[in-house]
């Protein structure tokens, strides 16, 4: 979101505007003070002047309320600060004049008492501009000059001695309050700045993550699109090699042809279950995958799965396993896509586990009340900053046994989308050369909870192995 300098300039504006214009207690506290100076001032001030001056700071105060509810509701925006600033500079400049107008009557009928009064009363006054209306310079200028230099100069005018030294201090007071009133002010005004410029951030910030999610969605929907596209004449390209490996309809006629079909239709499926595997993990990534939930045993579900891996590993010279605790192992959950997940990381650990090494299955329940789902080998293991990017659609790991094995990287990636989506999450530990072992913990939510006896089962330290 791209925020220019004239825009950027409003919105600072507007922001002290807005805490100028919720300063609105100032307005009826003024017109309290100007009561109760008003009869302080009985004795010596004419009383039709005291009344005339009341009856105008009342009519100030009601049209500053009336105009500070008015901002509040209305107009506080940036659209229209520059119209609203000169209008309370204009109310606080009525104020101050009317103010300054009283100071300048002491000439005629104050005495050292109501110098004083009013000495005391301008320097509260000034001092809770400071907190008030000094975001905004103008008006602060505007109320307090207003309000000082008349009593100020009525000061100095006075044949006594005491009141003109006052009115030099009041000058004094001028300065120093004049100087504080601008370092408060800067100091307000960077704030302003700095939690301006942090709402342009995070407004461009926001954009940026929608269509940095739009754009995420949009890939993984064309993929999603191009992997149904694929399927259709990658099957047919699977059976037609598939039947000329087998010479339904005579010989080839030279055996290499048979090598070359045999080539293809291996081919043809290594890229069809890419296909799937993508098809798969867009879906999770676009958020159109759905659970088809059921009462599970997870150990039934791994056993099934040793058994379809099993003649791979024995090709690997390798060992399986799996370890249950007991009445730990029922959760509710999506059964295919429970055992997608198994099969990914076993088929995962044999991959990268040289012969001799062993992958196991551990099912026990959580320290939390879930279900953990344990997949460890004793392979080549990884480093632990190479975690993410195994978690990566595609992220291979630079490693003499990986070119040796296939694989398109997204075995791990889908795992993680499939946990998440039950609810769980996926964490890997590792170390080169000693192996590695990724856990599904599921919540406790979708631990199934039958009688008292079952849910009582041990944790997956104290679990009783069963070995497949």
């Amino acid at each position: 979101m791209s925020t220019s300098a004239s825009e950027r300039s409003s919105r600072i504006l507007a922001e002290k505007l807005r805490i100028l214009y919720e300063g609105i207690f100032a307005v009826p506290t003024n017109l309290l003070i100007a009561c109760v100076v008003a009869y302080l001032l009985r004795a010596s001030f004419p009383l039709l002047l005291l009344e005339a001056w009341l009856a105008a700071t009342a009519l100030v105060a009601g049209a500053r309320f009336l105009l500070h509810k008015r901002y509040l509701r209305r107009a506080a925006n940036s659209e229209v600060a520059t119209r609203w600033a000169p209008l309370f500079c204009i109310g606080a400049l009525a104020s101050g004049l009317l103010w300054g107008g009283l100071c300048l009557g002491l000439h005629f009928w104050g005495d050292r008492n109501e110098f004083v009064l009013l000495t005391l009363v301008a320097a509260g006054m000034t001092a809770g501009a400071l907190t008030t209306i000094v975001a905004y310079m103008p008006a602060f200028l505007s109320y307090a000059g207003a309000f000082i230099v008349p009593l100020a100069c009525v000061s100095l005018l006075e044949d006594d001695s005491s009141i003109a030294v006052n009115g030099a201090l009041m000058v004094l007071f001028m300065v120093v309050i004049g100087f504080a009133a601008r370092n408060l002010s800067r100091f307000v005004g960077r704030s302003i700045e700095l939690l301006v410029d942090n709402e342009i951030l995070e407004g461009s910030l926001k954009e940026t993550r929608v269509e940095r999610d739009e754009a995420r969605k949009e890939k993984w929907s064309t993929l999603s699109q191009l992997s149904h596209e694929l399927r259709t004449p990658l099957n047919a390209i699977l059976g037609f090699s598939e039947m000329m490996h087998e010479e339904m309809f005579g010989p080839l006629g030279n055996v290499r042809y048979k090598e070359y079909v045999a080539h293809v239709h291996s081919s043809g499926r290594h890229l069809l279950t890419l296909t799937e595997e993508l098809l798969l993990l867009s879906q999770g990534e676009a958020g159109k995958l759905k659970l088809d939930e059921d009462h599970v045993d997870l150990a039934v579900v791994a056993r099934s799965c040793l058994q379809i891996l099993r003649p791979a590993a024995e090709r690997g010279g390798l060992r399986l396993k799996i370890l249950v605790a007991p009445a730990s192992a029922c959760l509710r959950a999506d059964e295919t896509k429970m055992r997608q997940i198994i099969l990914n990381l076993v088929s995962n650990a044999i991959k990268f586990t040289r012969p001799g090494g062993e992958v196991s299955i551990e099912i026990g329940r959580s320290e939390n009340g879930g279900i953990d789902l344990v997949v460890r080998d004793t392979g080549i293991g990884m480093k632990r900053e190479d975690i993410p990017l195994a978690l990566q659609p595609f992220g291979r790991l630079a490693n003499p046994l990986n070119h040796e094995t296939e694989g398109t990287g997204l075995g791990l990636p889908i795992c993680q989308r499939l946990a998440e989506l039950h609810g769980a999450t996926l964490s890997i530990e590792s170390e080169c050369g000693l192996g590695t072992s990724c856990t599904i913990s599921f919540p406790a939510s979708r631990r199934l909870q039958f009688d008292e006896v079952n849910t009582s089962a041990v944790p997956l330290a104290e679990r009783v192995a069963h070995i497949a």
